[in-house]
């Protein structure tokens, strides 16, 4: 085989194998789930439904901006909180004998620390309906009927009407366990 026609080959094998790799790392970032991160929320996901069924101008989302970053930063400080809460709270079962006051008050803390998230969640919900124009509000609504009922759904793994297992265990944590770091 000539030098040309083997050094051909392998540049054609290099620029095929390159391609691979890129489409590889390409679908794979695009089927990542969601999870909570430290940096910047994404423009996606939860602010592009938000500004997209809301129909928000491009002020509103600006300031819609301001209020998601703000909310997220304070989301993954009570998330982190969390999560050392319900650490510290099972590493007692370790202990040979719990000490049940230490357990209630980190019964106490993690429940406080849900309240706070709700109550998070709930004043961002005002926020964002006091920056909706009165024509946006029956959009708003809507929007916020859908989310009752997503949230109202009842907890993975539980039947529908007698609390039994589930048919199938989907991946992950059940519902009860804190957020991952």
């Amino acid at each position: 085989m000539e030098r040309t026609k083997l050094l051909t080959i392998a540049v054609v094998g290099l620029l095929i194998l390159n391609l691979f790799t890129i489409g590889f790392l390409v679908l794979k970032s695009e089927r990542q789930p969601l999870s909570i991160s430290h940096e910047h929320p994404p423009m996606g996901g939860p602010f592009r439904l938000i500004v997209e069924r809301l129909h928000f101008d491009e002020e509103q989302q600006r300031q819609y901006r301001k209020m998601a970053d703000r909310h997220h930063e304070q989301t993954v400080q009570l998330n982190d909180e969390s999560v050392l809460l319900f650490q510290t709270y099972y590493k007692l079962l370790a202990a040979f004998q719990s000490d049940s006051s230490k357990t209630n008050t980190l019964v106490r803390q993690i429940a406080d620390v849900q309240r706070r998230i709700a109550e998070l969640n709930f004043a961002h919900f005002q926020e964002i309906k006091a920056l909706c124009r009165p024509d946006q509000q029956a959009d708003y609504n809507k929007l916020v009927d859908d989310l009752a009922r997503l949230f109202g759904k009842p907890q993975r793994g539980r039947g529908p009407s007698n609390g039994g297992p589930p048919e199938s265990r989907p991946d992950g944590p059940p519902e009860n366990f804190p957020p991952h770091p």
